[in-house]
């Protein structure tokens, strides 16, 4: 049976059943509908806030990345088709997307590119579905394009000036101006400080977050400031120096620091180990520490791509996941 197959016989067979709750109807429809569609569970979020509204799920790369698609479930019968037609549309305005959808026992309604499609199930014809599943298939969204480029881009040049460094002051500094470069290359994220001389320490860099830019789900969590630290070290970095930067969090009285690590952490196999630092830390206070080496950097091509990584690397640590 072909994708679209499937997604007929779905949504054909829904005006024959009927739903205590609304929950329920998006517990045993969603999934099933998503997956005719093509996409994965890694990219199925439930209950996605922006602003002042909140999604019943939207279909997207990833949690800080403008979703593909906004889906709305409704359990019953409209008062007044417009009026759901009307929230998806506010929806898809409030998260910067084009393609919007009401799923209903009886009936869809697509919200595409500003125009309107109502669809009713127990009338659709294999046309429509066909016709349907061009616009919302995974196979249909653009995904984030590889920089093929990348060789000759500034990044790379900065990456080349981190590996060529030779004394600790060009190693220090050019690990400093690839951080600064990657973080001020995401538009809701500006470096307020670089190397900035406190009464007790020295930090590396001070970014803030301005979610009038753009929004990070992270960071409307965590805060308008984190830190930044940057070590171009020949070795993995130990559990001393990651508690050091624990301790300037903690006197800033932030949540969330990045260390920018050319050979990343000291790992499981050596005792006393700085990613178990981390991790108990997190379990503790909820801090974040997150660690992004020379090689992380490599696979990052603008801010877009650091602000998924960032999201990413969140959730290892809050999850105890394997990849933090």
């Amino acid at each position: 049976m072909t994708p679209v197959e499937r997604l007929h016989n779905l949504l054909t067979s829904l005006p024959g059943k009927s739903y205590e709750r609304e929950l329920d109807f998006t517990r045993q429809v969603v999934p099933e509908f998503v997956s005719c569609l093509g996409y994965s569970e890694a990219e199925t979020f439930y209950e996605f806030s922006a602003d002042r509204y909140r999604a019943d799920v939207v279909l997207s790369e990833s949690v800080s990345a403008v979703p593909w698609i906004v889906l709305e479930i409704k359990r019953g019968k409209p008062y007044n088709v417009g009026d759901w037609a009307y929230q998806v549309t506010r929806y898809l305005e409030a998260l910067r997307c084009h393609t919007g959808l009401v799923l209903a026992p009886n009936l869809l309604i697509l919200v595409h590119q500003g125009d309107v499609k109502r669809y009713v199930l127990r009338e659709l014809s294999h046309r429509q579905t066909e016709d349907l599943f061009k616009i919302i298939s995974r196979h249909s969204q653009s995904v984030t394009p590889v920089n093929k480029n990348f060789e000759t881009s500034a990044f790379v040049k900065l990456i080349e000036a981190v590996e060529c460094a030779e004394n600790n002051d060009e190693k220090g500094e050019s690990l400093e101006r690839l951080a600064q470069a990657l973080i001020s290359s995401a538009p809701p994220l500006a470096c307020k400080y670089v190397n900035l001389q406190t009464r007790s320490s020295e930090i590396d860099i001070v970014v803030e977050y301005n979610n009038s830019k753009d929004r990070v789900p992270l960071l409307d969590e965590l805060g308008r400031f984190f830190l930044v630290e940057c070590k171009n070290w020949s070795k993995p970095v130990g559990v001393a120096p990651v508690r050091d930067f624990m301790g300037k969090l903690d006197k800033c009285k932030v949540r969330i620091g990045v260390l920018f690590s050319k050979n990343g952490v000291t790992g499981v196999d050596s005792g006393v180990d700085a990613l178990r630092e981390i991790q108990s830390r997190f379990d503790r206070d909820g801090v974040y520490v997150l660690v992004f080496s020379l090689e992380d950097v490599r696979h990052l091509a603008n801010g877009a791509d650091f602000l998924r990584a960032l999201d990413k690397k969140a959730d290892n640590l809050r999850f105890d996941m394997e990849g933090g």
